[in-house]
């Protein structure tokens, strides 16, 4: 996978460089904030930077509710199925945080993700696919 060679570690607090790898439960434990684990960061930043995801037709649509750019944007949203990484999507701070992504077939459930290059990454719920 081509996130998966390229993507970030984060410390419990910032982003690392690109090539690191991707997060491991501990790192996700510590540095991946969502509505039911905000981490301490206010209301209004979770909502900015959780992805909104809209499942129809094998796809995801993901839309992140965070202004962009050149000093502050959303960088990347993927979404994991089982914890691996089946599609992602990179940013410009010129480009609008939206993506339609690939679901596999036979997919239960996936998590969707967005990274923003200031405050950490997010996560959704687990959404669940009829």
């Amino acid at each position: 996978q081509a996130f998966a060679s390229r993507h970030l570690v984060c410390s419990v607090r910032r982003i690392a460089p690109r090539n690191m790898g991707l997060p491991t439960e501990e790192w996700k434990a510590k540095a991946c904030f969502s509505e039911a684990a905000p981490g301490g960061n206010p209301e209004d930043r979770v909502k900015k930077h959780v992805p909104v995801v809209t499942i129809e037709g094998g796809k995801a649509k993901l839309v992140v509710a965070h202004g962009m750019a050149a000093e502050h944007w959303i960088q990347a949203v993927w979404i994991e199925v089982d914890g691996k990484v089946v599609a992602e999507k990179e940013f410009a701070h010129t480009d609008k945080p939206e993506a339609e992504l690939d679901i596999p077939a036979g997919t239960k459930t996936v998590t969707a993700y967005s990274m923003c290059n200031q405050h950490d990454v997010y996560a959704s719920a687990d959404i669940s696919i009829a």
